[in-house]
């Protein structure tokens, strides 16, 4: 449970599928990346058993794209979540995902990002800049929990986790 919290906040840098809105279209857009990991990273201290504001950074990689714009079929990606963490409860706070498409395209996904208890956390940002403006992705991620991660909470705190997700473009 308490990996699962750890990688929920640095689920930070989660990721989404955005896909462009044709602008005279009767049918909303369909994009999905059904594939992709992630590793997250506590740059400014660790996750422990104090709450308190931690930034965290997360790279990864998207895969297995379909439905959105020619010549898209994955992607990379890195992000910034502020939260409050700590081992017992969840984290909260604004997450901005930067995604670079395989096409070239680039997409920026902001939005408060819900973190459970529960896995996998699932949330929706919306595109504010860049492929697919003005839509909004689902994303769900799981994060990887490990005993050693228990220990670190417990101890010197956890500052790593990785993680795999999905993403899909809603209205």
């Amino acid at each position: 449970m308490l990996g699962k919290i750890a990688g929920t906040a640095a689920l930070s840098a989660v990721l989404l599928v955005p896909f462009e809105i044709p602008a005279a279209s009767a049918l909303p857009p369909s994009g999905r990346c059904a594939n992709g990991d992630f590793r997250w990273t506590a740059v400014d201290g660790a996750i422990d058993m104090t709450p308190h504001v931690l930034t965290f950074t997360s790279v990864g990689v998207l895969r297995d794209c379909t439905g959105g714009p020619e010549g898209i079929t994955g992607g990379t990606f890195t992000g910034t979540h502020l939260a409050t963490s700590d081992c017992l409860r969840p984290a909260d706070g604004p997450i901005t995902v930067d995604v670079l498409w395989s096409n070239g395209a680039t997409s920026r996904l902001s939005g408060p990002w819900p973190v459970t208890m529960q896995q996998p956390t699932t949330g929706t940002l919306d595109v504010v800049d860049g492929l697919g403006q003005g839509g909004r992705v689902l994303i769900t991620a799981d994060y990887e929990m490990t005993p050693a991660m228990i220990g670190d909470c417990l101890g010197p705190g956890v500052r790593t986790g990785v993680g795999r997700l999905s993403a899909t473009t809603v209205l």
